[in-house]
């Protein structure tokens, strides 16, 4: 059967572009819906720095105008943003997005091979980054063969790069009447126009790009078979703050971007989002434990879009009871499932809150369910949320494809607007990911109940089987992340003689707990009176980090591919239990 949302569909734009969504249509911008002092905008959390929307507008016109006329940025070229989050970095997008352009942002950690191939998979024109990662850019750079000159400054000051301020001035100093016009949508046809490359955070493999819109040269032309990026069109970003605008309480909002903006959550809720709602947006250049708490209090911050590491730290950290938190209204988290454990120290942690979790990925444009404002209690957190707007889905049994009714677990499949159209250049995995019926293909196993909420269970490759049983490395991890001398902890199979695979837990332990034996069988005991036999961890080994994207996602082929035993403090095997099984 087909799952659909029980809110009335969206009326979203097809002629509009998101600049003139968000800054030029009476309808939607929020500069010609509230009178400038009700005008909100985005704020460093550090320096206290501060632009407003039309600030905004303003700056990304000038720096559009200038790299259109002294550069020749035009319709369809990628420029890629290597940066910390910043107040400039939407300066910078939208002038991108003005002139017909392509988004592409990415890690400001990256290596320089990461860079390179980041900066080739998107057939990058133009980069914008920062003084401390200029050095990875310009050798990334020379790699795929983009000239120095085209290397640009969102903050700071370096000899030989221009600056973003530098270029807003150029672009000021033509006057209003000589800025270039904004790109347009033409007569005839609609908004499905890559506007975006995202990297999708896959769990095997260099990441894919994901986009928007296939452009006709690539939708004929198989032959280029690179790393893929996740396409994002105009319509889906607009139609996914329209979908997120429907599931929320019509009130005025102080987000904290603690996330990275390069990635899907951040690209829509602190650089979309709060244009839509015009909603204040506190930007954290780096996420440290007191940096973001000090902001929640300096600045009242009263939402909080979080991932299941940060959520883990609210709960553990002592630090945190040094703070005033009493204005966070709301805490959302995704990424990840959060376990019923971490959501009953939340809720003990921060009562007077209320919660609610989204699912999604880069592939829907962030979100496909999310709690609306009914349903903000912590005793609904054990889901991930009703449908959006204007979303179906379907849970297809995993060996037949046939479709499945209430509680009964699958793959996920979904449509919608928000849904993007492929991965640029990968025309087989675009083909195998979004059906030719319209459903994405989620590789996610879960099922929707008789109330409508949807509950994931893990990713179909990251499933372990035991003799036939399926185990959900979330539904273990979840489990020892309860136990108090556990600070973190991530659970993939290993090969097992008897029973195909094992569950072994990777274990981060909290710094008042050294690693012994004592504590490992302790653990393995844990876990055996709380699961199933065939659910036993066969090995625990207790490391100092558990690897993870940005976004906070557990990097499980960093785990599996590890050599090196320099990370590694204790290895305990449950040598027992093996031939019991």
């Amino acid at each position: 059967m087909v799952f659909k949302s029980k809110y009335p569909d969206i009326a979203y734009p097809t002629d509009l572009t998101v600049w003139e969504w968000a800054f030029e249509d009476k309808r939607y911008s929020p500069i010609f819906r509230n009178p400038p002092s009700k005008l909100a905008g985005f704020s460093n959390a550090v320096t206290g720095e501060r632009l407003d929307f039309l600030q905004v507008k303003e700056h990304a016109t000038y720096l559009c105008t200038a790299l259109a006329s002294q550069y020749g940025l035009g319709r369809d070229d990628t420029v890629s943003l290597f940066s910390q989050n910043s107040i400039w970095y939407p300066v910078a997008m939208f002038a991108v997005l003005r002139a017909g352009g392509r988004v592409n942002g990415a890690s400001p950690s990256h290596t320089v091979d990461e860079m390179a191939n980041a900066l080739k998979t998107a057939d990058t024109k133009f980069i914008i980054t920062v003084p401390q990662s200029i050095d990875t850019a310009l050798a990334a750079a020379r790699k795929v063969g983009i000239p120095a000159e085209r290397i640009f400054l969102l903050e700071g000051e370096l000899q030989g790069h221009a600056s973003m301020l530098q270029l807003i001035e150029v672009g000021r100093s033509r006057g209003e009447g000589g800025q270039t016009p904004f790109f347009r949508i033409a007569r005839g046809q609609t908004n499905d126009v890559c506007g975006y490359l995202n990297f999708s955070s896959g769990t095997t493999g260099l990441p894919k790009a994901v986009s928007s819109i296939l452009p006709v040269a690539y939708q004929r032309d198989s032959a280029a078979k690179r790393e893929g990026q996740v396409m994002l069109s105009h319509r889906n970003v607009i139609a996914q703050c329209l979908q997120l605008g429907s599931a929320s309480e019509p009130k005025r909002r102080r987000f904290l971007a603690c996330l990275p903006l390069f990635h899907i959550s951040g690209l829509v809720r602190f650089l979309h989002w709060p244009i839509a709602s015009n909603d204040e947006c506190v930007m954290l250049p780096q996420f440290t434990i007191k940096s973001f708490l000090k902001a929640i209090e300096q600045f009242k911050i009263t939402d909080l879009a979080l991932v299941p590491s940060i959520v883990n730290r609210l709960v553990n950290d002592p630090l945190v009871a040094k703070y005033d938190l009493t204005s966070v209204k709301l805490i959302a988290c995704g990424a990840a499932p959060l376990g019923e454990e971490v959501i009953k120290l939340l809720e003990k942690k921060l009562p007077w809150t209320g919660f609610r979790q989204s699912y999604g990925m880069t592939e829907s444009c962030c979100c496909l369910t999310t709690h609306p404002p009914e349903f903000y209690s912590y005793k609904y957190a054990d889901s991930g949320g009703v449908l959006l707007a204007s979303t179906v889905i379907k849970i297809v049994d995993l060996d037949s494809g046939k479709e499945l009714g209430p509680n009964e677990t699958g793959e996920i499949l979904a449509k919608g607007p928000q849904i993007a159209m492929g991965y640029l250049a990968n025309q087989k995995e675009t083909a195998e990911t979004f059906g030719a019926d319209g459903f994405l293909h989620t590789g996610d196993i879960g099922c929707v109940d008789h109330k409508g909420f949807i509950h994931i269970v893990d990713r179909i490759k990251e499933m372990i089987k035991v003799k036939g049983q399926q185990v959900a490395p979330a539904d273990l991890e979840q489990l020892l992340l309860g136990h108090p001398a556990v600070e973190d902890c991530a659970v993939l199979g290993i090969p097992d003689d008897r029973s195909s695979e094992r569950p072994k837990a990777f274990v981060v332990l909290k710094q008042t707990v050294s690693p012994n034996p004592k504590i490992a069988k302790e653990l393995l005991q844990y876990v055996k009176d709380r699961k199933i036999r065939y659910k036993w961890l066969k090995e625990i080994e207790f490391i100092s980090e558990v690897p993870k994207s940005p976004s906070g996602k557990i990097l499980r082929r960093v785990l599996r591919g590890k050599r090196a035993k320099e990370d590694t403090l204790f290895v305990f095997k449950d040598i027992a239990e093996t031939s019991r099984l």
